[in-house]
């Protein structure tokens, strides 16, 4: 049995969401963190920018199964650097995001790169030049 009253349980969702001024973070990385992490040549910076981002499409592929729905339609196992350069390109042409919450704005950037078009089958990568 919880130890919380089921009258306190909202109250506390309420308060975890609230932000004390514009100074207070959102989310766990801003987009432009992640930017900063994606752009860097160090293999620890590296690694961080292709787990966080392919986690994130990994958890949307997850809620899309369970919830019977469609975010983005990226082709099969997209390889994590195709998924790395969206979200690259993405804020490349809206600087204004780098501020927003890191996961939302590669759901963005996926979603927007990959749009689900009903009878249609997910877009292939354009060639790399």
């Amino acid at each position: 049995r919880s130890r919380f009253s089921p009258m306190l349980m909202p109250a506390l969702l309420l308060a975890a969401a609230v932000q004390i001024g514009d100074d207070s973070p959102i989310g766990f990385l801003r987009a432009g963190e992640l930017e900063t992490r994606c752009q860097s040549n160090t293999p620890a910076a590296a690694s961080y920018c292709f787990a966080y981002v392919t986690g994130v499409y990994d958890t949307v592929k997850a809620y899309e199964s369970w919830l019977n729905l469609k975010e983005f339609c990226v082709p099969l196992r997209p390889p994590q650097g195709d998924l790395r350069r969206v979200f690259l390109e993405y804020l490349a042409r809206n600087p204004a995001y780098r501020s927003g919450e890191a996961s939302s704005v590669v759901v963005v950037a996926l979603k927007q790169r990959y749009p689900c078009v009903t009878g249609s089958t997910p877009a292939l990568p354009a060639p790399k030049q």
